[in-house]
């Protein structure tokens, strides 16, 4: 027996640390390359990211559309029309729940402000008169704050504008193109003895469920804020309820949105009080009992578990945003599937199952 054959194993098990050890660094290198060019390239990633995922909730109208006789790129072009109607309601309900109520908010506002400038703020022991303030101090402070804020608005609406159009873009041409789209996907994503065909399936659906769970807790939420307002005899509670539904597909800043809109509602027409009190229930609504909600009926629609699912969005939240905290659940399901499908291999002498090929032409259309 050669003496260094019990060194064999030992190579062997070396040899295969540092492959895997290699192949941890090259995902790693290959992850931050692909984050970055992301993060360079949001302004087109972003909108074609939205695209998909309302192309891939949306085209089974299209496909009902389509089967009643209409042909899919009008069927598309009311689809769009549609989720136009529905934001678009949903904004101009909110300006003119304002307006209406804007001189009440100002007045109160006002009150509120004179009251707390004749007031004395005793801090470390030395008292500050509010109503001796430096009004052209302030004033010079306020100008330039407004110019700023102007310029980063004017810019924060450019880019809004744009990122909108490439996404309604892209929208339709997935909506239109649903069955060719699909099928050059599903050819170059077969994974192990998995066709490309029941990839795109388990994605599709995947989505459809976390969707269908965020839906559901939407209205959920809504329903309540907008009885709670209804109980306090605060006007516009359909529009609030309405509003509140809207936004909440927009992670934290559709929550503020509609908690604003809400709570000056109330303030213009029943006081402080009363918009102290629906500030509450909406703080509860929005940040206990919907996440609860939500967290709870994804969890048990995409078989994750509660503490996998808060802590994807949060991780999706620090690394790529809104878009992160909305599709990190999803995401989280779809890469479990694919690790399960990579670990899968086919019987002996069985092939991997193929990806269904579009059907063959006929010869007639092969004839000049």
């Amino acid at each position: 027996m050669p003496k260094n054959s019990h060194r064999a194993p030992l190579r062997e098990r070396v040899l295969r640390l540092g492959r895997v050890g290699w192949a941890v660094v090259g995902i790693a290198a290959a992850v931050v390359v692909v984050y970055s060019a992301v993060s360079m390239l949001s302004g087109l990633a972003v909108p074609l990211v939205v695209a998909v995922v309302l192309g891939v909730l949306l085209h089974p109208v299209v496909d009902w559309l389509e089967r009643r006789g209409l042909p899919r790129g009008i069927g598309a072009s009311l689809v769009l029309v549609a989720l136009a109607v529905v934001v678009g309601v949903a904004v101009w309900v909110t300006v003119v729940g304002v307006i209406e109520q804007s001189t009440e908010i100002v007045d109160r506002l006002t009150v509120g402000l004179t009251e707390l400038a004749s007031l004395e703020v005793q801090f470390a022991g030395a008292a500050v008169d509010l109503s001796v303030v430096d009004l052209g101090e302030a004033t010079q402070a306020i100008s330039g704050g407004i110019a700023s804020l102007f310029g980063s608005v004017f810019s924060g609406a450019a880019a809004f504008a744009m990122g909108t159009f490439i996404a309604v873009f892209f929208l339709f041409y997935i909506l239109a193109d649903w069955a060719r789209v699909k099928g050059f996907v599903m050819r170059y994503t077969a994974i192990g003895a998995t066709s490309g065909h029941d990839v795109v399936e388990e994605a599709t659906i995947t989505l459809r469920r976390y969707f269908g769970a965020m839906t559901l807790s939407n209205l959920i939420a809504a329903v309540l804020i907008a009885l709670a307002a209804a109980l306090m005899d605060v006007p516009l509670a359909f529009s609030i309820g309405l509003v509140t539904f809207v936004t909440s597909y927009v992670p934290f800043l559709g929550a503020i949105f509609s908690g604003a809109f809400a709570v000056l509602i109330a303030l213009g027409s029943r006081g402080p009080v009363h918009a102290l009190v629906l500030l509450g229930v909406i703080l509860v609504m929005q940040n206990l009992l919907q996440t609860l909600i939500l967290t709870k009926l994804s969890s048990d629609r995409l078989r994750l578990h509660p503490i996998v699912n808060l802590g994807s969005t949060v991780a999706g939240t620090v690394f790529a945003g809104l878009l992160g905290a909305t599709l990190s659940a999803p995401l989280v399901v779809m890469l479990r599937d694919v690790v399960g499908h990579l670990r899968e291999r086919p019987d002996d002498g069985e092939a991997p199952r193929p990806t269904p090929a579009a059907p063959a032409p006929s010869p007639e259309e092969d004839a000049p």
